[in-house]
């Protein structure tokens, strides 16, 4: 069960841009806060919350449309 949530994510993640996905990366894989991701990638953390959130929408979406 968990291995097939696991893997429902890794396929749902591959639908979002390749920055959403630098970002998610940052901050939940690699733990970084917001003002840490914002410096490596060279904006402001307002940029980097605001692709965090629709990165996270654009997930709830394509996993509750898997169900």
């Amino acid at each position: 069960m968990l291995g097939e949530a696991v893997g429902a994510l890794r396929g749902a993640v591959k639908h979002l841009t390749a920055e959403q996905q630098q970002v998610l990366a940052l901050r939940f894989e690699r733990t970084l806060s917001s003002r840490d991701v914002a410096r490596v990638l060279g904006k402001n953390e307002g940029a980097i919350r605001a692709l965090q959130f629709r990165a996270l929408g654009r997930l709830r979406k394509i996993l509750r449309d898997q169900v």
